[in-house]
């Protein structure tokens, strides 16, 4: 069985005394080491938090940026088509003017060809009928004859 006496009674207090100094020298700078790294943690999960905000409000931002860029892209390839239509149609409008000014160019030399071959044929056809003229005029012969270097002139004009 148990006794009780005086051994008891200083096992008791060495207890006490023993839980004292390990309360005071084990467990509170346990406490107070698991305490702050507790902080530290939640420090780092608060700033952790933070950065994924930050991360998806950046991403946020991004996305609009990149959708006003597509609009910017739609717009600016719109003005383009429009300013290359506008160049296209002024290209044809100068080609057609150009081309215009050309035919009547070529109208007006063929025209001034035509007149100055006109000329050149009357003369030369002039130049025939005063010598068939004189011919004709030379010979006195009966009208038979003078027929017959009629046709012979028509036949050499022909050619």
């Amino acid at each position: 069985m148990l006794k009780v006496d005086i051994n008891l009674l200083f096992t008791v207090i060495n207890l006490f005394i023993l839980f004292f100094v390990i309360w005071k020298f084990l467990f509170k700078p346990v406490k107070k080491i698991i305490a702050e790294r507790q902080k530290e943690v939640e420090a780092g999960y608060a700033e952790a938090d933070k950065a994924k905000a930050d991360a998806e409000e950046t991403r946020i931002k991004l996305e609009e940026q990149l959708k006003t860029a597509e609009s910017e892209k739609a717009e600016i390839l719109k003005e383009s088509r429009v300013k290359a239509g506008e160049e296209y149609d002024r290209i044809i409008a100068q080609a057609n003017s150009e081309a215009s000014g050309i035919l009547e160019d070529a109208k007006k030399n063929a025209a001034e060809e035509s007149e100055r071959l006109k000329k050149k044929a009357n003369e030369e056809l002039s130049d025939l009928v005063s010598k068939a003229a004189a011919k004709i005029a030379l010979t006195k012969e009966d009208p038979d004859t003078d027929r017959k270097l009629f046709d012979e002139f028509i036949t050499k004009t022909g050619e």
